[in-house]
């Protein structure tokens, strides 16, 4: 005998002029209920969230729902209907904002309309302040206590006062420089500025590029810079310390171009000199105060779930992090380290960094979907998925002006590498058919899409355009939390960042489909696609980087474009086309400056640097399969490391194909790179083991 039938009912409420309609599931255990609410820029919190009486906040929404009886009974929608929405703190949501399963929680814009969640501050009442070198100004009301690092106008990242590139007769010191000009021609920049704490030194050399603010300015000529940023900064070795000095910023005195801006930290004006044809009465003026938008913040023991946030557009966030004593002393890709305590090393990367923060921040979440939503003009990372992010979709976004990396996904710390609980572990995520662009604006050692200690990670069919560094960097350590003690890097010591026995849990990974253009826009020693440290624990649940089109490198710029770096294994590349990628230079700056690299400046644009395939010492264990590449069929390995001398290991090169433009490359390749109309079968849903070719035997090394 069949189960009666649930029976349908349609609630309406007439205290608060929503709909329900529902059943308590249907034959999937999924709900049929819904109920919406809706919230307008016009709206009004006390009303009754109806499409008639919106809701002036989608914090308020939140809180409704959160308190609601229909949370995790029936589905949830909010309806955010198009303007914009001034955020003066972070959208947050916990655990108690979680949907399930059978019934999620959805937010997401009215179609065709365009809601604007905004952390910046409008700036008005701009006034002629220097008329010889056209100099503006107009009084702000910024509250935070260290000064917000970014300026837009009309949409587009201003430029904070800066020197010329290279400034000289800065001589570096155990605290900072000495200024001393003798004789020359370059531009003299003594150190005479008001609010010297505000300046900040910058240096950018190969895959790194730090900031660090100054402390005090002594005589007129010895600039001491802040501590712990200075000290950590040259825990480095040459030429990854802070010796060299790329530009000094952020002081009134250095305002001498058209777009550039300068906040006085005391008066809190700001300065700037309007782009020809910009009028300040009518320009769109937006400065950044919020570093957080979105924190979406669960824990080990209860993860926020099932949220979808559809078709929203988040923008003008900054980052006030580097501002501090700590500054931006850079390991790696977005990683930095801080406080005290950090040993001096020769490898040029230290065991303890922290990462970047995510202007929209996900942490301990489940099942999450961000889906053609808007990211832009944000001071920090755009998206962050952090410790605990499991199964969660970020598709069909734009995520387009961003600080540092895009999308980071995963982290790089020991409990990252190997979870304590499964809670804790980053798995099972997908990014899809997204377009990145203009990545690493101010912290150019960022990729695109970022990707830690994860597991079964998917990043397909993403186009991936202007990064300053890398396209997609994934992995962390160069074997050095990896088992066996191998270590990937020249003058590294085997076991020197610990003895592990384990396999971290880097696995699984897949990097499908995606078109990656313009790379290493600002930085070298990067690639298109960049790998470090062991990928699993055999080819067959290693890493996959298949299909990906690679083209137009900055010509300069040396690289490999499909980069398996230090420690680099269990690593398949397989029908991956290099086009318009030529072999680059190195680049240690100029010499003949106060602050140059005597004994290395003269490589810059000299000594040729990376192939279309390449690494410094990685392990093995890699196959390249029939891949079109411009440059060369070789990889490209010019490290050594006197503990592992016949390595690498277990290298298989087969059928790769030396192509010229791109005629020469399957169709059916190029037109499935970058993003999709349709959606794609879902990769995601694909047995990792269809993709693993088997090998022949034909192998190299």
């Amino acid at each position: 005998m069949k189960p009666a039938k649930k029976i349908l009912c349609s609630v309406v409420s007439v205290l608060l002029f929503f709909v329900i309609s529902c059943s308590s599931s249907n034959n999937n255990g999924i709900s049929s209920c819904t109920q919406e609410y809706w919230v307008s820029p016009n709206g009004n919190d006390a009303g009754t969230g109806g499409s008639n009486d919106p809701f002036l906040t989608i914090g308020h929404a939140r809180d409704v729902i959160r308190d609601g009886s229909n949370k995790g009974v029936c589905n949830i929608v909010v309806n955010i209907k198009g303007g914009l929405y001034p955020l003066t703190e972070p959208l947050a949501f916990t655990s108690q904002d979680s949907g399930t399963s059978s019934a999620q929680i959805t937010y997401k814009a009215v179609s065709g309309e365009t809601p604007v969640m905004s952390g910046a501050v409008k700036v008005s009442g701009w006034t002629l302040y220097d008329e010889d070198f056209n100099i503006w100004q107009a009084q702000t009301h910024v509250n935070t206590s260290t000064m917000p690092r970014q300026l837009y106008v009309n949409g587009v990242r201003a430029t904070r006062a800066r020197t010329v590139n290279y400034p000289n007769y800065y001589t570096p010191t155990a605290t900072g420089y000495t200024y001393s000009y003798t004789s020359g021609t370059d531009p003299q920049i003594p150190p005479d500025w008001d609010n010297p704490t505000a300046v900040e030194a910058v240096t950018a050399t190969q895959w790194k590029m730090m900031r660090c603010p100054v402390a005090q300015i002594n005589g007129g000529s010895e600039v001491v810079m802040q501590n712990p940023c200075w000290t950590n900064a040259n825990v480095y070795p040459e030429p990854w310390n802070f010796q060299l000095l790329s530009w000094w910023e952020n002081a009134y005195k250095f305002l001498d171009q058209p777009g550039e801006w300068y906040l006085n930290p005391v008066t809190k004006i700001l300065y700037y000199i309007p782009l020809e044809g910009e009028d300040l009465d009518t320009a769109d003026v937006e400065l950044p105060v919020l570093e957080t938008l979105l924190s979406v913040t669960g824990d080990v023991a209860s993860p926020v779930s099932y949220i979808n946030f559809k078709g929203l557009s988040f923008k003008y966030a900054t980052w006030l992090g580097p501002n501090t004593s700590d500054g931006y002393a850079l390991d790696q890709s977005g990683f930095f380290i801080t406080g005290n305590g950090h040993q001096s090393n020769i490898i040029g990367h230290d065991p303890n960094t922290v990462r970047t923060p995510g202007n929209l921040s996900f942490i301990y979440t489940q099942h999450i979907t961000f889906e053609n939503n808007t990211v832009e003009h944000m001071g920090a990372a755009g998206l962050d998925f952090g410790m605990g992010s499991q199964n969660s979709r970020i598709t069909g976004n734009t995520i387009s002006d961003i600080s540092s990396t895009g999308i980071q996904l995963g982290g790089n710390t020991f409990e990252d590498a190997r979870p304590a609980t499964s809670s804790q572990l980053t798995t099972d995520n997908l990014i899809s058919n997204n377009l990145i662009e203009y990545t690493g604006q101010e912290f150019w050692d960022a990729a695109g899409i970022y990707i830690g200690f994860t597991t079964r990670s998917t990043v397909e069919h993403n186009d991936i355009n202007h990064t300053s560094w890398s396209g997609i960097a994934i992995g962390w350590g160069w074997a050095l939390l990896d088992p066996g003690g191998f270590v990937g890097v020249p003058g590294g010591t085997p076991n020197m960042w610990g003895t592990f026995t384990t396999p971290t849990s880097a696995e699984g990974n897949m990097i499908l489909h995606n078109h990656i253009q313009y790379f290493l826009e600002k930085l070298w020693d990067g690639g298109a696609i960049y790998s470090t440290g062991f990928q699993g624990t055999s080819i067959e649940d290693g890493q996959l980087i298949a299909f990906n089109v690679a083209e137009n490198k900055r010509i300069h710029a040396g690289g490999n474009t499909f980069y398996t770096d230090g420690g680099s294994r269990y690593v398949t590349l397989l029908e991956n086309v290099s086009l318009n990628n030529p072999q680059g230079f190195v680049d240690l700056g100029p010499c003949g400056k106060a602050s140059s690299f005597t004994e290395l400046c003269w490589a810059t644009d000299i000594v040729p640097y990376g192939e279309d395939m390449g690494g410094c010492c990685p392990y093995g264990d890699l196959d390249f399969l029939q891949n079109y590449l411009r440059d060369s069929l070789d990889f490209y390995d010019i490290c050594e490391n006197t503990y592992y001398p016949n390595f690498p290991v277990g290298m298989s090169f087969i059928d790769n194909v030396k192509v010229s433009s791109s005629s020469d490359v399957p169709a059916s390749i190029l037109n499935q790179a970058g993003r999709q109309q349709a959606s794609s079968p879902g990769s995601e849903d694909w047995p990792l083991f269809l993709f693993k070719p088997q090998i022949s035997g034909q192998s190299i090394k």
